[in-house]
């Protein structure tokens, strides 16, 4: 069984402009994205501005910045209503008690639920419409890390043997099973710390919950959702690919 999890079953696209699937995963690598050639407040809500404003770091500002574009651009593409909204109108806050980012609209009452992910400088978003049990994560694959020790401490036994067992493929597997325990407690609301220890093929099939994943590039990839729904991924080349209907 836990065979079928490392293989490669995501299949991510390139962006184009046609009308999006309601189960879209948008990727992009937000590191070449010059923060001073934004106009913020036209861009981001007050709310997000307070936040953006307390990153540290210039990475930190670009993930920032790149997830919330994705997600007022997938508002406006999969909800006509909103297409001529400004996008400071659109607003992304964290909401404690469903431990979800959650997309509220100026003047509206409508509420979209979200998911994020990033890793050294490569974001994901989407929205999640229905509101099913959905997660993603995504993390850079690095050999430099202690991945060996890190899964003795954290992982499960059964882990442990299918990352040490192989070591060509054991970053790889480090990390895809982290991928999975991450987009898994996205998609269940539960705290990371909570899914470290217990065996995540097993949590899988015991939540009846479907995960397809695969690495793109240097990064691996793993969604995390209802069997019945199958999730569209694809990777926008530049921001300028929203400029059009977020109008910047």
């Amino acid at each position: 069984m836990p065979a079928l999890f490392f293989q490669q079953q995501l299949v991510i696209t390139k962006h184009t402009m046609q009308p999006l699937n309601t189960h879209t995963i948008l990727l992009c690598d937000a590191q070449h994205l010059n923060i001073d050639k934004f106009d913020l407040n036209t861009l981001l809500s007050p709310f997000e501005l307070a936040v953006i404003t307390r990153r540290k770091s210039n990475k930190a500002k670009q993930e920032y910045l790149a997830t919330r574009l994705l997600l007022k651009y997938l508002v406006k593409q999969s909800s006509p209503e909103f297409a001529k909204l400004p996008a400071h109108h659109i607003s992304s806050e964290f909401d404690e008690p469903s431990s979800k980012l959650l997309i509220h609209i100026t003047g509206s009452n409508t509420v979209f639920s979200s998911c994020l992910s990033h890793s050294n400088g490569f974001v994901g978003a989407a929205l999640n419409i229905e509101r099913i049990e959905f997660g993603f994560d995504i993390e850079k694959i690095s050999t430099k890390r202690p991945f060996e020790k890190l899964a003795k401490h954290f992982y499960h036994p059964d882990e442990v043997n299918l990352i040490t067992q192989n070591q060509q493929q054991g970053a790889e597997r480090f990390f895809r099973i982290w991928t999975l325990k991450e987009a898994l407690a996205k998609a269940t609301s539960q705290p990371i710390a909570k899914l470290l220890s217990p065996n995540v093929f097993d949590q899988l099939t015991q939540a009846h919950l479907r995960a397809v994943s695969c690495q793109y590039n240097e990064f691996d990839v793993s969604v995390v959702s209802n069997q019945s729904t199958d999730w569209q991924c694809s990777v926008v080349n530049t921001i300028d690919q929203l400029r059009g209907v977020l109008n910047f």
